[in-house]
């Protein structure tokens, strides 16, 4: 490059820029092997940039896997405080959705995706986190109808509370993420490529997207999830019994858990707790002088219920017994029980306060499953299903 010649780029600066397009691609982190895949160059010199990128927080690693850091959203204007637990809860959500979805955040000229999760499909719609979505994106519109003005679309899109936009390569769906329950502060976007567009799964994608952003909402303090101050009428289809499938995927959802136990004078026990279910038994620790604990010591006859307090209303009823187990048949121990459940309930980051990582006085609880019950829609329990 001659002095004065600003036409030629910096393969510097490019290389730096790829590794932070490839990183903003993948919801799950990439292993240096991945990226060394990804990228032209040296190992050695993948290591020098990765390492000068976590030292000004723009990279973040975990079990061997790096992602975006939080000093890439620091570089968004006005930037709130949600923004920071609305993006870790995006990421530990569980993406069932097989298709593009991306968390938006509202900015000047639209919005700005924040973070996105790909499907393994050759065809997809391509999200990248930090780029800019026009204000006519039905992400934007979602948004905007939170605040004033009195349009037909405005209309339309608060008695949805979603929106729709046709192009001719793909569709996309878009609904409100409100922390209060009520107010839109972001949105989520999903995209359908032309070609699998068809009414069964718009329907199918309308209906997995309100229930990820209800939840990432209740992750924000939302009691409930009303867009614009009213329960969007989804349909609830069919009461019935989760099949078995259904019922480990609830399981694995954040749920709050109602542990009911007996008193040692016969009388119920009731409280709400933080849990862990491993596919076969569900874990929570126990805090020192919790009440429960020396209950179940006693009585160890236990049962749990879990819900969904929004469409498609699936809950959950598990009896069985509780036991209190020592360390080591914990995976990573106490202390590591301790650090998911921060993580699962609070977001990443959480694990490191002190108080949640004490482990002096508090005991690891297992509860082995006798019976669990589960189903969606608005009907009980059967009494013949709660006998089974």
């Amino acid at each position: 490059m001659t002095a004065g010649d600003y036409s030629q780029s910096v393969p510097a600066a490019e290389r730096t820029l790829d590794l932070l397009e490839v990183l903003a691609m993948s919801s799950e982190g990439q292993t240096t092997a991945q990226l060394l895949h990804e990228m032209d160059g040296s190992r050695s010199g993948l290591y020098a940039l990765l390492n000068t990128l976590k030292s000004r927080g723009y990279v973040a690693a975990e079990d061997g896997r790096y992602r975006l850091g939080p000093a890439v959203w620091n570089l968004l204007p006005d930037r709130p405080k949600e923004l920071d637990a609305l993006a870790s809860a995006f990421r530990q959500e569980p993406h069932t959705i097989d298709e593009s979805v991306a968390l938006v955040w509202p900015e000047r000229e639209g919005t700005v995706v924040v973070a996105e999760s790909q499907p393994d499909r050759p065809v997809r719609v391509a999200y990248r986190a930090g780029v800019v979505r026009p204000a006519g994106g039905p992400d934007a519109a979602v948004i905007a109808a939170g605040g004033p003005g009195d349009t037909t679309e405005l209309r339309r899109v608060r008695r949805e509370a979603s929106a729709l936009h046709h192009t001719a390569e793909a569709t996309e769906i878009s609904v409100p993420i409100c922390a209060d329950g009520v107010r839109p502060i972001a949105a989520l976007v999903a995209g359908v490529p032309s070609q699998r567009t068809n009414p069964e799964t718009l329907e199918s994608l309308d209906r997995h997207l309100r229930q990820m952003a209800a939840r990432l909402s209740h992750r924000l303090g939302a009691p409930v999830y009303q867009p614009y101050g009213w329960a969007p009428a989804a349909p609830l289809g069919p009461s019935r019994q989760l099949t078995d499938e259904e019922l480990d995927e609830f399981l694995q959802g954040l749920w709050g858990a109602q542990l009911a136990c007996v008193r040692n004078d016969g009388t119920p026990h009731v409280v709400p707790l933080w849990y862990e279910w491993d596919g076969e038994a569900m874990w929570l620790a126990a805090s020192p002088g919790a009440s429960w604990r020396g209950y179940i010591s006693e009585n160890p006859h236990v049962s749990v219920t879990l819900d969904e307090p929004w469409s498609p209303l699936r809950r959950a009823f598990l009896t069985g017994r509780a036991e209190e187990v020592e360390g080591f048949a914990v995976r990573g121990g106490l202390r590591g029980l301790r650090r998911r459940l921060a993580i699962r309930y609070l977001g990443q980051g959480a694990e490191q306060q002190p108080e949640l990582n004490e482990v002096e006085g508090w005991a690891a609880v297992r509860i082995r499953p006798e019976r669990i019950l589960g189903r969606k829609g608005l009907g009980p329990i059967a009494a013949t299903e709660a006998a089974s």
